[in-house]
């Protein structure tokens, strides 16, 4: 069933009005018609199974069948990651949402193989929205603007999270073993790794540190690898 994001679809909601993109891909997509049945989402924790009533130039009428309010996972985890070279950092996205990430922390680090543009943003919340659709998962992530490693690192203690180094430096120590009193947020470094100076600043915030696989993984796979592991855990 096709699934479209409404973010003003309410528990008292009967109907909803579809309009921009999403009709666009209803209408001239999909080409569905008048009675047909699809998902609606709005991102926050409501799923709703709607019927096509109305289809006009721009916009479609859609009466609610079903709703269902969808509670918060318990195993809620954000990601913070270096900027990735080849849409890599895309991949990590899109998986990691689809994986239930509730948050994402764009990283520029020392060893950064590129610099945010002015439309990195907007890219990852239009890759996270598609995931959420493609996966019907109810809540969609938010994505910080791009930060310094330092930046971050205070914006992620101070919204209540943990940040946690996913490294082989601790090769005896898995997601299982950790003990936290929070949320994590795994860090992911890029490609070139972690600095010294990097590595002092976790030593300095005593940031716990786990390892992810006996074998070197890329970025993408590491954050993918963490979000499963730590997910299935949690199950």
């Amino acid at each position: 069933m096709p699934s479209y994001y409404t973010p003003d679809l309410t528990p008292r909601s009967t109907f909803v009005i579809l309009e921009g993109e999403e009709y666009h891909h209803l209408s001239h997509v999909k080409r569905i018609g008048i009675g047909d049945l699809l998902r609606l989402n709005n991102g926050t924790g409501i799923i709703a199974e709607g019927r096509i009533a109305e289809l006009n130039k721009r916009s479609a009428r859609i009466e609610i069948v079903s709703l269902e309010n969808k509670a918060i996972a318990r195993s809620k985890f954000a990601v913070a990651f270096a900027l990735l070279k080849n849409k890599h950092d895309e991949l990590l996205v899109e998986k990691c949402t689809e994986l239930g990430a509730s948050k994402f922390y764009p990283l520029v680090t020392e060893h950064s193989v590129r610099t945010p543009s002015t439309n990195t943003n907007q890219r990852f919340e239009r890759i996270a929205l598609a995931a959420i659709k493609q996966c019907d998962n109810p809540f969609l992530p938010d994505i910080s603007p791009s930060l310094p490693l330092d930046k971050a690192i205070a914006a992620i203690i101070s919204e209540g999270w943990i940040p946690v180094i996913c490294s082989e430096r601790r090769p005896d120590v898995w997601v299982k073993d950790l003990k936290l009193d929070a949320p994590p947020c795994f860090l992911i470094g890029p490609e070139g790794g972690w600095s010294i100076s990097e590595y002092a600043l976790f030593t300095a915030n005593n940031t716990p540190e786990v390892c992810i696989s006996n074998l070197i993984a890329r970025a993408e796979t590491a954050a993918i690898a963490i979000a499963a592991q730590y997910v299935g855990l949690c199950s």
